[in-house]
């Protein structure tokens, strides 16, 4: 039992040592306390009004940074890849900025309000049009087409493989943790072994009470550390064939790239006046309107081909072995906790909103429990944990 207890004061002091020297960003108490903040009426209204410069949490630029390098290399090399590099990048636009308050109140309705925010949703369903998370953003985190959006989507560890890395536009992956993160999750294991050792020697409900909280701030360091490197695999299910052009645009894109640029301007006004008098004088059904349209795009920029859509998609979410074990791990030692169901499908998705809001609800039925108790006090709350 000394040696237990002397092991134990070694890793805590590692661990202390080593939360010191993190970025303040990246410490799990820091990033996870939004999410232990229980829900007012004002933060529920916020997040109705979501995606308003008012509620929308500040950013880095990255997030545009790595939109625009996408369609950069989307526009040079029109692949699946460049494609899904397209997609995570718009996704991580949504989630960032277009959730409103979702990470404090739980709550959020949708539609997005902001200008920037329907844009890139637009976007992103114009390549992706049953995108998850697109949809959440649209319908709202409770709508029954948020809940199935995410439904298909599996959690695989890494392995090294010539076919998986062709499909990961990012590296970062086959690179792995540093070796400072490495040496935390070594230390965090530690403590959660001797943790568990303790658990099972303890003898009462308050002893394995105690381990369970504690275990919940060790995992949530685990989770953190572990789990900070993730890659998202798309890949089609079938083969989709590119849709040909309707006759009438056909003819026009091919008349168009007949002749030489410097001499297409005067066509192009003679025939976009053609087509726009056409569309103000149109009385037929929408996808007549749709086809004008579409010619009007054409006769702009003729070399301009669209990519197909991207539906029904097989979604991945790639992690380190460690992070995928660590998921595994905490589930089986603490079933309701959610972190690892968050870090398993994602922080804005409606499967890691309900399992916060069980949480929620379990922690203040087990205070008012203990309240009611003679001479009972409340197991303090984990100075760590931050559900």
């Amino acid at each position: 039992m000394t040696r237990l207890r002397i092991d134990s004061l070694r890793i805590s002091v590692l661990l202390v040592a080593a939360a010191l020297a993190w970025p303040t960003a990246s410490r799990p108490g820091l990033v996870l306390e939004s999410m232990a903040q229980t829900p007012t009426a004002s933060s529920q209204t916020d997040a109705q009004n979501s995606g308003s410069a008012a509620t929308r949490p500040p950013v880095l630029d990255v997030t545009d940074i790595k939109i625009e390098m996408a369609e950069a290399s989307l526009r040079v090399n029109s692949s699946d890849r460049n494609l899904t590099a397209l997609i995570a990048a718009l996704e991580d636009y949504l989630n960032a900025r277009c959730f409103g308050t979702l990470r404090q109140s739980l709550s959020y309705q949708g539609p997005p309000t902001d200008p920037d925010c329907v844009t890139r949703m637009n976007q992103l369903l114009e390549i992706n049009p049953d995108n998850p998370a697109a949809t959440c953003v649209r319908d709202g985190i409770d709508a029954p087409s948020c809940a199935t959006a995410y439904k298909g989507q599996k959690l695989v560890q890494f392995y090294d493989s010539a076919s998986l890395l062709a499909d990961l536009p990012d590296p970062a992956l086959k690179v792995g943790l540093s070796a400072a993160d490495t040496e935390r999750v070594k230390v965090q294991q530690e403590m959660l072994h001797n943790i568990d050792s303790q658990f099972r020697a303890a003898q009462t409900d308050e002893e394995k009470a105690k381990c369970v909280n504690d275990a919940v701030g060790i995992y949530e360091q685990l989770l953190n550390t572990a789990c900070k490197v993730s890659a998202l695999r798309l890949r089609r299910l079938e083969e989709v064939t590119v849709k040909a052009d309707p006759p009438r645009i056909a003819e026009a894109r091919k008349k168009l790239l007949q002749i030489p640029v410097k001499l297409r301007p005067d066509y192009q006004r003679q025939m976009r006046t053609q087509v726009e008098e056409e569309i103000e004088a149109f009385r037929g059904d929408e996808s007549g309107r749709k086809e004008l349209a579409e010619l009007l795009a054409v006769i702009d920029q003729p070399e301009e081909t669209k990519s197909p859509a991207m539906m029904n998609l097989q979604r991945t979410r790639i992690v380190l072995r460690s992070c995928y074990e660590a998921i595994d791990q905490a589930k089986q030692f603490i079933p309701l906790f959610p972190a690892p169901l968050c870090y398993q499908e994602g922080w804005y998705t409606p499967q890691c909103t309900v399992a916060i809001r069980a949480w929620r609800k379990a922690k203040e039925l087990e205070r008012k429990r203990a309240s009611v108790k003679p001479g009972a006090t409340p197991t303090p709350q984990n100075v760590i944990s931050s559900f």
